[in-house]
């Protein structure tokens, strides 16, 4: 049975980030610019709520009409950009998925817009929904059998609902490792490859897990670094403030203080922002590359032997 090295895997990561830094970072950014142009967009009308409390307090039900307009006007804006973070994704995500298993196509930072993204949001959207409705199988399972042992007292009872909860968390990343193949494969050959990546992941789940594992740690300690780096930048921004006089106006108007905030720091929060940037497309490339890489080494294994075969 052909195999993969987890070790190569994860320094194509690495070694992604060493080769193409700018392609990282233009990663990181556009992961950001839906939360930027959230944040932007929300802000001023949130502000706009606080004011309209603070004037109107005389006549409630009509703060309370301009609450809700001004709060339905949010969650549209929201929901609209939450599904350009969505698509955002799925184009960031594939374009490590290309920059690892066609490395060729250097081009615009291996972003584009096209079938393979389709691939991958298609299939990202089969794999979410069959996970969750195996997810809904396995609770409902659970349940049962919470119900039927429950009278055995405790500390039994608890024990199986604990050996539940975690069987229903290690079969989740179970599922998830056996599937992970499936986009990469989707990139690799250009088509919808659910039964190539299947393929490819039959007899090393085990192997695609402890890989999720290491990874997981890994990612961990990139978001250390991240809130490390942010609170340094925050404590360098903050030293010369007066906090009395900021403290009093978050008081009055919170949205419009920390606007102010920002805009009186905006060297700081650039500064701040890139770095975010930066380290966010990071652990998204150290994320996918490494299950783009072991598609590509288990596709090399298999296509000779199945040449081999005729």
């Amino acid at each position: 049975m052909a195999r993969f090295s987890i070790g190569t895997a994860i320094g194509e990561g690495f070694g992604l980030v060493r080769r193409r830094p700018f392609a990282v970072l233009v990663w990181g950014l556009l992961m950001a610019v839906p939360s930027v142009a959230s944040l932007a967009l929300v802000l001023p009308m949130l502000g706009g709520m606080f004011a309209s409390m603070a004037s109107g307090m005389s006549d409630p039900e009509q703060v309370h009409n301009a609450m809700m307009a001004d709060m339905a006007q949010v969650q549209d804006i929201s929901s609209l950009l939450n599904l350009v973070q969505l698509v955002v994704m799925v184009v960031v995500y594939t374009a490590v998925m290309r920059a690892v298993v066609r490395p060729r196509e250097t081009a615009f930072f291996s972003l584009r817009l096209g079938m393979d993204e389709l691939r991958v949001a298609v299939v990202g959207l089969a794999l979410t929904v069959g996970i969750c409705l195996g997810a809904l199988v396995f609770v409902l399972l659970g349940v049962g059998i919470g119900f039927a042992t429950w009278g055995l007292g405790e500390p039994y009872n608890w024990l199986i609902i604990v050996a539940l909860c975690l069987g229903f968390v290690l079969a989740i990343w179970l599922g998830t490792a056996r599937v992970s193949l499936i986009a990469s494969a989707s990139v690799l050959h250009r088509t919808f490859a659910f039964e190539q990546g299947w393929k490819l992941g039959r007899g090393r789940t085990g192997a695609l897990f402890g890989m999720m594992l290491v990874l997981v740690l890994i990612m961990l300690v990139a978001q250390a670094l991240l809130v490390g780096i942010g609170s340094a930048v925050f404590m360098a921004a903050a030293g010369g403030m007066d906090w009395s006089r900021i403290l009093t106006a978050i008081e009055e108007n919170p949205v419009t203080a920390l606007t102010a905030l920002f805009n009186a720091n905006w060297p700081w929060v650039t500064l701040a922002g890139l770095v975010v940037a930066a380290l966010h497309g990071v652990i998204v490339t150290l994320s996918i590359a490494p299950f783009a890489s072991a598609c590509r080494q288990l596709s090399a294994e298999v296509a000779p032997a199945a040449e081999e075969g005729h």
